[in-house]
């Protein structure tokens, strides 16, 4: 009965957000995943990033029906109060909604195939230009052609790492494997991990590992202070140098104090408007 359910505030599931202590809330109930963060297959720093906040779209995006069944044992008991979706929730749904109708996310193994021949034909030649030749033009020709095969490498490996280009989940392994690991040298693990922190909170400073570069690179003065992030990316001033292109980075700096600024404005921070308001 609606009497008998237990409640709590926003503000209230925005306190459980550090690690031991990780609460997320899916369609309005609230779950405990603390204990499941170190055993989650797409990492702790998903759960982390979305600690004390509504996951409900992150969650569907990036697992299948299937999840849904082993909800319950995380359930804490308590919905959350005054639970409403977000008028740009409302508009990613309808948009996947779309897009799945449409077809879009279905897999096109064959695509995939046809990428791996020629990238294979490539690496071919490659070897037979550098062992069976002494022409220099033949070698210059071959280290344009290793460049173009590492580049499709790494989108087939991409592509794969989101398990949409085969038609199982086996050959997927086995395309991000040869892709990842053997030709372009990059832990298909690791790349997997940090790529799903950057789908979730895409371009948030705080949140996004693909824009956290320090000490090589900086997109952001701020970065150079402690964020709020889950990654300790503070450095010190000295590294200014690393600036490249100042009008840039001012741009990207004010962008940044934009985004997060707009919890004063009294609009509810969220990373998806955040990417797509602010960051285009």
């Amino acid at each position: 009965m609606e009497c008998d359910k237990k409640y709590i505030t926003i503000q209230q599931l925005e306190q459980h957000n550090k690690p031991g202590d990780l609460w997320v809330s899916i369609n309005g109930k609230v779950y405990n995943v603390s204990d499941w963060s170190k055993y989650h297959p797409g990492g702790e720093t998903p759960l982390l990033n979305l600690a004390g906040k509504d996951v409900t779209d992150a969650f569907t995006a990036y697992h299948p029906a299937t999840a849904w069944q082993y909800l319950n044992k995380f359930f804490t008991g308590y919905r959350l109060k005054d639970y409403k979706v977000s008028e740009v929730s409302k508009d990613y749904r309808n948009l996947i909604h779309e897009f799945t109708k449409a077809g879009m996310f279905e897999n096109k193994g064959h695509t995939a195939v046809f990428t791996l021949t020629s990238v294979a034909a490539m690496f071919g030649f490659v070897f037979y230009g550098v062992l069976c030749c002494n022409s220099l033009w033949v070698h210059l020709c071959s280290a344009m052609v290793l460049g173009m095969a590492w580049i499709q490498s790494a989108y087939i490996g991409h592509d794969s790492g989101h398990y949409i280009v085969m038609s199982g989940h086996g050959w997927n392994k086995l395309v991000q494997l040869i892709t990842g690991n053997c030709l372009t040298g990059i832990s298909i693990a690791w790349w997997k991990w940090t790529h799903n922190a950057h789908h979730i909170a895409c371009n948030s400073l705080d949140c996004d590992p693909d824009l956290q570069h320090i000490p090589v690179f900086a997109v952001s003065s701020w970065l150079f202070n402690s964020t709020n992030g889950t990654l300790d990316i503070s450095c010190s001033p000295w590294m200014d140098w690393f600036f490249a292109n100042e009008l840039t980075i001012r741009t990207l700096k004010m962008a940044a104090m934009e985004a997060r600024d707009v919890n004063n404005s009294g609009v509810s921070k969220n990373f998806l408007w955040e990417a797509v308001t602010i960051h285009g």
